[in-house]
């Protein structure tokens, strides 16, 4: 009998929120503001900061087409994402968090260029 064993490629090392930070930090000039988790379990950010939670890669997509507000606010009502619990904040902690790095930057609303878009949706295929 003739058997043949068909290996698949090796998952990277790391998870989606350590190929996405990059991508991230790049666009707010800086370090993230707050923590980061993955629908993968992967986390990425400041300990101590307020975690936002990305439960699939449909938050992602919502963010990538329309970054900024809108993108965040419509990808937190449809529960793609959210706030981890066990961080005691609440989305007013978030945004504020985030808008004052935003400000302390002097930066402007991101403006994705197509390969970051095929970049980040690269990683959210994985």
């Amino acid at each position: 009998m003739n058997t043949t064993t068909t290996r698949l490629p090796a998952r990277p090392a790391t998870g989606a929120a350590q190929r996405l930070v990059p991508l991230a930090e790049r666009l707010l000039g800086g370090a993230l503001p707050v923590r980061v988790r993955m629908w993968d379990g992967s986390e990425a950010g400041p300990e101590g900061a307020p975690t936002v939670h990305v439960r699939s890669r449909r938050a992602l997509r919502r963010l990538l087409w329309a970054p900024g507000e809108l993108g965040l606010a419509e990808a937190y009502i449809t529960g793609d994402l959210d706030l981890a619990e066990d961080g005691g904040a609440d989305l007013g902690d978030v945004l504020r968090t985030v808008r004052r790095a935003v400000s302390e930057r002097g930066l402007a609303p991101p403006v994705l260029s197509l390969s970051d878009r095929l970049a980040a949706v690269g990683t959210a295929l994985r």
